[in-house]
């Protein structure tokens, strides 16, 4: 009997096994996934209807929204405003003044 035969047979079996064992962790996991994404939408539903249409929120403060506004245009023009430095003839960067 030749032995060489015999170990590829069992070897090319046992791929074959590894082969349909990951095609049906495969269809698990797809499975799963498609619970989980059922799941997640009724739970996103009821959250939408249980607060849903700006009912049950608490009105914005006029007070931190003026806050916000300030500080939003506060920083945009610090943002529009670039400092480049400029170099001496020898090549070194100068500071401005």
């Amino acid at each position: 009997m030749d032995w060489n035969l015999v170990v590829g047979i069992l070897v090319f079996v046992e791929g074959l096994i590894i082969l349909r064992g990951l095609m049906e962790l495969s269809h698990q996991i797809q499975d799963g996934l498609e619970e989980l994404d059922g799941k997640l939408a009724g739970a996103i539903g009821s959250v939408v209807e249980k607060f849903g249409g700006g009912e049950g929120f608490e009105p914005v403060n006029p007070i931190q929204a003026a806050i916000a506004e300030l500080l939003k245009n506060r920083v945009a023009e610090r943002s529009n405003v670039i400092e480049v430095p400029t170099r001496r003839p020898d090549g070194r960067f100068s500071k401005n003044d």
